[in-house]
């Protein structure tokens, strides 16, 4: 379908195309794996999100440094995006929410919505504010993250908890469907309590920071792992958001020391990944 995009005296004409969605696929593109100031700063790996396709819809989480370019890049097509979910108010997580909006709501016809925590809708003590009023009221929808909170969007049902980061709001989540839950353990330091929201997870995508043996708090390094899988009884993990330190490490040998310590199936996620590549989610 045609498209004017604005108001103006010489408006855009632009072709929109649609995903059929009548498949009954679930799947993942990763737009960016790294996470972090170094990573981010240098873009040793991209730090574009990670985007959600169910049966019914298309979903943003943590829009970071690039993601509007690495998603009309990567997803066949971008304009199916409806909504987007913001972690925390840190740049490598919302800095493309404002865009990514904009690109829902006015070069596309979604009236968008967003699911974020106060920090992000509003701002929380030392961390500002991270989507404008503007930006916010261009969504249908806008509803806060918070612990125990639990949303609804299309096709997927979304329950939140608070992790122990930098922003003290950050939220972890899940999102169901009919038939599959994903998990999305992200930035935090461990702590046994957290696992509780994931134990009946299919797949689990954790924000493993730090490698083995170098933890820094209000993050997880790979070796604390192994008790998160064993707690959860999960399946299948994906290990992305990774930082420079664990960039830094021989990839590989962090890789096969976890495979050798957790009966999960194991990825590593790459930059473009999809996953799990032409099956349905029923294969994980």
């Amino acid at each position: 379908m045609t498209k004017i995009i604005g108001q103006t005296k010489n408006p855009i004409s632009v072709t929109v195309k649609y995903l059929n969605h009548s498949t009954k696929d679930m799947k993942l593109k990763f737009l960016g794996t790294g996470g972090g100031r170094y990573v981010t700063g240098l873009q040793s790996r991209k730090t574009g999100g990670i985007i959600v396709q169910t049966e019914e819809t298309q979903i943003h989480v943590d829009p970071g440094p690039g993601a509007l370019h690495h998603c009309h890049k990567e997803l066949e097509n971008p304009l199916d995006t409806e909504a987007e979910i913001v972690s925390h108010g840190h740049p490598d997580h919302y800095t493309d929410a404002e865009p990514i909006i904009g690109m829902m709501t006015q070069a596309s016809d979604k009236p968008g919505a967003l699911f974020a925590p106060e920090s992000v809708l509003q701002g929380y003590g030392e961390v500002e504010k991270a989507v404008s009023d503007y930006h916010q009221e261009l969504c249908m929808k806008v509803e806060e993250m918070k612990d125990g909170s639990k949303h609804s969007f299309k096709d997927i049902e979304i329950e939140s908890q608070e992790m122990n980061h930098g922003d003290p709001k950050t939220q972890g989540f899940t999102l169901q469907t009919k038939n599959k839950k994903i998990g999305f353990w992200t930035d935090t330091q461990y702590s046994e309590e957290l696992t509780n929201l994931y134990n009946d997870c299919d797949t689990l995508i954790i924000y493993c920071g730090r490698p083995k043996n170098a933890g820094l708090r209000g993050h997880t390094s790979l070796d604390q792992i192994p008790k998160i899988t064993e707690q959860t009884e999960v399946e299948n993990i994906i290990i992305t958001h990774f930082g420079q330190k664990f960039l830094n490490t021989n990839m590989d040998k962090q890789e096969k020391w976890l495979k050798e310590k957790v009966d999960a199936q194991v990825t590593f996620a790459e930059d473009g990944m999809t996953y799990p590549g032409n099956r349905s989610l029923g294969d994980f």
